[in-house]
């Protein structure tokens, strides 16, 4: 279980219980890790980790109104995330709003063109509105990111950004595009001013710490150690392996090492009967 005795309780590896709740989920068993999910957010609110096992967990339960809050959260720090979209556009057509489900499913649509998942809420919110899946400026900018063609993606997302100057998803990806292509000197203060805006907004945040100087780096120490403590959202979403994440124990209760302990033997169980 990884822990040892502290003077406020139990150290214990925030890896090992990401890598258990992951391993739940990938095991189709959302309910236990529902069971240890809100450890994590108990103790790290704002561990963007969690939020996103929260939001699968949710997800495969059909479980969208409860995900809702979740998912808002988690665009306000990532609003390229196409989870979180599609769980709103669940949730609003479980609501009996197809208008607006048929929003949220164009937005999740634009940051992941190619999800079946996805594309079916399109179509099915779509009917009578015309050709829904064409792919759309957006969904080509996702794709000339997820593809690395950092120059393609950094030319239209200044476009779509001029366009659209509050949308916050072409602003993280141009945000990323003029990182990735090495102009740090313009991602620098877009970064600043993001950071600004909303200050759980990740990116801006690792972007401020990879180029800027000892000021920037001091300031994103904070936010980071809040959103991403091990630094496992930053790889997972970005590849950045951020050197200035450095992840601390996470101090537990005897009542929480004991949960997990059970849950992860109750896995271990239903997995060798599999």
């Amino acid at each position: 279980m990884h822990t040892a005795e502290s003077s406020t309780g139990l150290a214990t590896n925030l890896s090992h219980w990401r890598a258990t709740i992951d391993r739940l989920l990938v095991s189709n068993r959302p309910n236990e890790a529902l069971r240890l999910l809100p450890v994590l957010s108990h103790h790290l609110p704002r561990y963007l980790p969690a939020y996103v096992q929260i939001l699968h967990a949710l997800w495969m339960l059909r479980r969208w109104r409860e995900g809702r809050i979740w998912a808002l959260h988690l665009l306000h720090a990532d609003p390229s995330q196409e989870l979180a979209w599609a769980l709103l556009a669940y949730a609003a057509e479980e609501d009996g709003n197809p208008s607006l489900a048929q929003r949220y499913w164009l937005l999740a649509f634009e940051q992941a063109p190619y999800s079946p998942a996805i594309r079916a809420g399109v179509v099915r919110t779509s009917l009578g509105h015309g050709a829904p899946l064409t792919l759309n400026r957006p969904a080509l900018a996702t794709l000339y990111r997820q593809g690395r063609r950092w120059q393609k993606a950094a030319r239209l997302y200044a476009d779509l950004v001029a366009e659209h100057p509050t949308r916050p998803d072409f602003q993280q990806g141009w945000l990323e595009s003029l990182w990735q292509t090495g102009q740090g000197g313009r991602a620098l203060p877009l970064a600043r001013s993001l950071v600004q805006q909303e200050p759980n907004f990740i990116l801006g945040w690792l972007v401020s710490a990879e180029v800027g100087d000892d000021d920037d780096r001091a300031l994103a120490q904070s936010p980071l150690a809040a959103l991403d403590a091990d630094g496992a959202y930053a790889m997972a979403r970005f590849g950045i392996h951020s050197i200035h994440i450095t992840p601390s124990p996470l101090s537990i209760s005897l009542a929480e090492a004991a949960l997990l302990q059970e849950v992860s033997a109750v896995n271990a169980g239903a997995t060798a009967t599999n």
